[in-house]
């Protein structure tokens, strides 16, 4: 109704927690019925604006200003009246499911167990009730019973049982944080939509907390933008991205649209493949202590393709299909059960022989997650100088030293970085590090495994132009595993789309963006968030609207 108070009302916020300011003067409103994006990088305050709409914030906070919910004060409330708010009044959805959801009970007691907190129901009743919520989110009864674990869920299944606990009560606020950061393109699409169908069936107001400028431009009537602590940028979505005026907006805006300048590989007649795999095939039986008779799965099924010296090659697909198994083969990691792998003309790996030591050193790997993939206990010069042991001759420790400073160089960073500990950078810096450990040994291929798919939009154009760079320079192929189809469009020469095990689908990138050959590959596209797309649906076109320089 015209003139009525916002779902939601921020004013004035203020945060310091042990005596850090940490939001400063945040204001916005949230309509009922309506989607408000809030978006920003990590460290903006983003996730700590809804935790202290939830009231859920870490001892020694210091909370001020105003959150009003439906015209009622949240500020100031004793713990009990708002242990009764979250779940009946507001509800939020978390980014990781399978650490939000507690492993020990099965989907049917978490969805129950909100609304027997909440309300004076049986147990029964409560647990019909999370049959219908289930269900009402995708998971129905007769494929998903109540006693199923979350382990035995997918990913998307395990981000809608979430939901389910979130809106068991129809809440009139969902905070959705970064709720498919973790999900292929089509699972993502799904949980978007699904949100979208319950904002108009409740009537409930939602954040949207992203990093995706795309996600954001389709879902979200109002953005806000954040940037350390404050809120920069406030407006409708349309006016937010035609009429730009914050300059840490348009960085993101132009960072968002960002393609790395690098050097295409152009096939010559008669190249000789860097890495070619014939007829590969990977099996492996799940853990049968609690599925009783053990089955093998085929994770990868007869896959064969080549990659050439200096051409960087896309893998998408969505989760389960066998990309992580086919990156772990090519690395020597697992062992085949039939086919083979030929580096450089020479054999590399065949059923039952893992390749020698001198070899596996010209293929390395960059993880998604590059703080977990270092030990925290070592500094960083004896971090990226692990793979050092790979060679026949070992370097001398002035000559380690000396290779260890020129490789933190070449990614960017000083050479004495190598005296500090991991957890003294940068999200973005830990990657560079990552990066610079699999460049030590000079490999000739190098496997970026969802290596930018964390990463703020900003530091995930810095990375993508060092990697772009990288190659030109040292001669350098990828292999780019990723369910990001923007980054990939950007970066690789040639997509291959995997599905249940097989290559389905392989052709130059721009080929196969422009013709999808596959209906598989044509499902993939088409889930895909777009910023252009979501603008024309606005009636914004993106190719009008003059991009802001990458600051």
């Amino acid at each position: 109704m015209s003139g009525s108070p916002p779902l939601l009302a921020v004013r004035d916020l203020h945060l310091a927690i042990g005596g850090t300011p940490i939001l400063e003067d945040v204001g916005f409103d949230i309509p009922q019925g309506s989607i408000f994006g809030l978006v920003g990088e990590s460290g903006s305050g983003k996730s700590l604006t809804a935790m202290s709409a939830m009231r859920l914030l870490p001892a020694g906070a210091l909370l001020s200003g105003s959150i009003k919910l439906a015209g009622r004060e949240l500020i100031g409330l004793p713990e009990d009246t708002m242990c009764h708010l979250r779940g009946n009044e507001i509800g939020m959805i978390f980014q990781e499911p399978m650490t939000a959801l507690n492993p020990l009970h099965t989907i049917g007691q978490q969805v129950a167990e909100t609304i027997r907190i909440h309300t004076d129901r049986s147990r029964k009743d409560a647990l019909d009730t999370a049959r219908e919520t289930l269900a009402r989110v995708g998971l129905p009864g007769d494929r998903f019973p109540l006693d199923r674990y979350p382990h035995e869920l997918s990913g998307g299944q395990r981000q809608r049982v979430g939901i389910a606990i979130a809106i068991a009560l129809k809440p009139k606020l969902l905070i959705a944080d970064e709720p498919t950061t973790a999900l292929d393109v089509t699972t993502q699409a799904q949980i978007l939509q699904l949100l979208k169908t319950l904002v108009v069936e409740d009537g409930a107001g939602l954040m949207l907390i992203t990093h995706d400028l795309a996600v954001v431009a389709d879902m979200a009537d109002r953005i806000g933008v954040m940037e350390a602590g404050r809120i920069v940028e406030c407006a409708d979505t349309t006016d937010l991205f035609q009429h730009t005026q914050h300059p840490y907006t348009q960085r993101l805006f132009a960072a968002s649209r960002h393609v790395p300048k690098r050097r295409a590989y152009v096939p010559q007649q008669g190249d000789i493949p860097l890495l070619k795999v014939d007829n590969l095939v990977r099996d492996y039986r799940p853990n049968s202590l609690f599925s009783g008779k053990a089955r093998t799965v085929r994770a990868v099924d007869d896959v064969s393709f080549a990659i050439f010296p200096g051409e960087n090659v896309g893998l998408v697909g969505e989760s389960g299909c066998g990309k992580s198994t086919l990156a772990r083969a090519l690395l020597g990691l697992e062992v085949l059960q039939g086919g083979q792998i030929t580096l450089r003309g020479k054999p590399f790996a065949h059923p039952g022989k893992p390749p020698a030591a001198d070899q596996r050193r010209l293929i390395q790997v960059v993880f998604q997650d590059p703080y977990g993939s270092f030990n925290p206990r070592h500094r960083v010069d004896r971090l990226v100088a692990e793979p050092l042991h790979l060679l026949n001759e070992k370097p001398s420790d002035l000559e380690r030293r000396r290779k260890v400073g020129a490789v933190l160089e070449a990614v960017g960073l000083a050479a004495d970085a190598g005296k500090r500990f991991i957890h003294e950078f940068s999200g973005g810096q830990r990657q560079r590090i990552a990066i610079a450990r699999a460049l030590i040994v000079e490999p000739k291929l190098v496997i970026l495994d969802e290596a930018v798919s964390a990463l703020d939009v900003s530091i995930r154009a810095q990375i993508l132009d060092l990697l772009a760079d990288l190659s030109s320079r040292l001669s350098v192929s990828y292999l780019f595993i990723s369910h990001d189809l923007s980054v990939v469009r950007t970066i690789t020469d040639r997509l291959m789309v995997m599905r249940d095990g097989r290559i389905v689908e392989e052709g130059p990138t721009g080929d196969v963006f422009a013709s999808p050959k596959h209906p598989y590959t044509a499902e993939l596209l088409a889930s895909a968030p777009d910023l252009g797309s979501a603008l024309l649906a606005r009636g914004v076109d993106l190719d009008q609207i003059s991009p802001p320089s990458l600051v």
